[in-house]
């Protein structure tokens, strides 16, 4: 009796659950009217905030923001993340009730309205952060503000792309909407289970610098949310052709294509919600790949740097020297970071100028470093400055300075420092075509690996499209012996395109073919091929063997 009664009670539980959910939807404009609630108080307490900072008892601080810039910009940077967070809070409820009781087409508009406010607040943080750096860059090469205002078209592409998608799904017909789903659930699985698997490994191998900096939950959550950039490029194209093949497949193997080709729907109309998927991938993966993700180890290192591992250190150098050669200055700096800030800055830094003779004149002994690119100015920090005897190795005087600005206008900047050491992998777009501005008049065979990355920037993400392309018309078979023979003819595609792509990138960086064409080229080439699979299989002509043995077979004589 009493099991029975439990079982009663679940469907009663659900039915009161959904008479709930259906008496909320006969509310005409519940979340519109929550939200413009939630609306009216968010401008409410920011209004009262406002109030509040332009106070007499905030006088000082006041002051202190007209005089410093520096520290105005920190206090709105600080004041539009407080409020525009509480403006997610305010419209949290009219979202909830928006998402609960909307369906199908309905869900669209929420969803548009979430994805706008997170990019307006991604925006307001990048620009807080990067404006300043777009105009001067902060190793004082030559800045390239174009592309960084592509980079926020880009991430806004990305970000309101969701609802798009979900229109063009509830737009789309009953087969299209099929399709997608049995091609969006593995796809997930295959991003959800390969990025699991990188996470672990990393998080094996990086444990004890964890534990030696004291890494908590949330701080360690952060540290893989910051590389999630770096993993979603890396993985997108493994997903896509698993995806690919194991949804086409499993359609082929229930005859479900056949039966959408016996409803006079060609090939190129049946895969064509994978290809737009495909497309949507490439400038998903463009976007990431364009700034993110080559800043994603620079982050992890930064993170990692209190536990004093210096293993895993790729966007810093250490032990740099430079030898300034017309003004005879040598440097020596222990820490050197490409992403250069007041917070991350140059650290143990060693200078000396010597005369004509090479003798030295004087020494800067720091223990921090400031380059200023608005200025194009040098400071050191906790300096101890050291005077010679004029043709002489004897010490003439030394002070100790907390702040010792160079008042003379010196040609190092910290790019000409590292222009032999920067990696190119770790750099952006916009990082890429300074350093190419700035030093275009270096050899053409020292700017051929940093070309060669900039077109790689581009043509990887191109590689999400054009696996689709080809293991889509391969995925489609009518046979489980064809199926077999178009799962390993579409992985063994995927290894051709990776190991020659890496081949043929290193023969662009090497200047053995220009470096566009080392980028690009095996692209091309798999692209003319998928096209010719797509047009053999649409015809419903046999594709050609790839058993090289079978080429040269005489045929049977009867």
């Amino acid at each position: 009796m009493d099991l029975s009664a439990a079982g009663s009670a679940a469907p009663d539980s659900r039915s009161r659950w959904q008479k709930w959910i259906d008496r909320l939807r006969q509310v005409k404009g519940l979340a519109a009217k929550l939200a413009l609630a939630g609306t009216a108080v968010w401008m409410f307490l920011t209004v009262k905030a406002l109030l509040a900072l332009t106070g007499v008892d905030q006088i000082g601080l006041q002051v202190e923001a007209v005089a410093d810039r520096t520290g105005a910009i920190e206090l709105a940077t600080q004041f539009f993340d407080q409020h525009w967070v509480l403006l997610l809070k305010c419209l949290a409820p009219a979202l909830l009730m928006a998402l609960l009781v909307s369906r199908g087409r309905a869900l669209v508009l929420p969803v548009a309205l979430l994805c706008g406010w997170l990019f307006l607040w991604w925006l307001g943080e990048d620009l807080s952060r990067n404006l300043e750096r777009a105009f001067h860059d902060p190793l004082g090469m030559e800045a390239s503000p174009v592309a960084y205002f592509i980079k926020l078209g880009l991430m806004g592409f990305l970000i309101m792309s969701v609802p798009l998608l979900m229109g063009l799904y509830f737009q789309s017909t009953l087969l299209d909407r099929y399709l997608v789903r049995c091609f969006a659930v593995p796809f997930l699985l295959c991003v959800g289970g390969i990025a699991g698997i990188m996470i672990t490994m990393d998080l094996l191998n990086n444990a004890n610098d964890f534990v030696d900096a004291k890494f908590g939950f949330s701080k360690i959550l952060l540290f893989y949310l910051a590389l999630l950039p770096q993993i979603l490029v890396t993985i997108t194209e493994a997903a896509l052709l698993l995806a690919t093949l194991y949804a086409l497949g499993r359609m082929s193997r229930y005859n479900e294509l056949i039966s959408m080709m016996s409803a006079g729907r060609s090939v190129a109309r049946i895969i064509a919600p994978v290809l737009i998927f495909g497309a949507w991938c490439f400038f998903a993966v463009m976007a990431l790949n364009y700034q993110l993700a080559p800043e994603a180890d620079r982050t992890k290192e930064e993170m990692l740097k209190d536990s004093g591992s210096r293993a895993n250190a790729k966007g810093v150098e250490f032990n740099v020297p430079y030898r300034n050669r017309e003004d005879r200055r040598n440097w020596l700096i222990f820490r050197l970071p490409y992403d250069l800030s007041d917070r991350n800055s140059m650290t143990e830094v060693w200078l000396m100028q010597q005369d004509a003779q090479g003798n030295p004149q004087s020494m800067i002994v720091a223990k921090r470093a400031a380059w200023n690119p608005t200025t194009r100015s040098w400071t050191f920090y906790q300096a101890a400055v050291m005077d010679f005897v004029p043709g002489d190795l004897k010490l003439q005087s030394l002070h100790y300075e907390e702040r010792w600005p160079i008042m003379e206008s010196w040609r190092e900047t910290p790019g000409s420092i590292l222009s032999d050491r920067l990696n190119p992998e770790y750099l952006g777009v916009p990082e890429l075509l300074a350093y190419l501005r700035t030093n275009a008049s270096l050899p053409e065979r020292s700017l051929a690996k940093y070309e060669s990355a900039l077109h790689w920037r581009f043509a990887l993400p191109f590689r999400c499209f054009l696996l689709i392309l080809l293991a889509a018309p391969l995925g489609i078979v009518s046979s489980r012996r064809g199926l077999l023979g178009g799962v390993s003819t579409a992985v063994s595609l995927f290894i051709a395109v990776f190991f020659l792509s890496a081949v043929v990138l290193k023969a662009g960086e090497g200047l053995y073919l220009p470096p566009a064409v080392g980028a690009w080229l095996i692209n091309g080439v798999f692209l003319v091929i998928g096209l010719v699979v797509l047009w053999m299989r649409s015809n419903n002509r046999p594709l050609p063997g790839w058993n090289p043995l079978k080429w040269f077979r005489r045929p049977a004589v009867a």
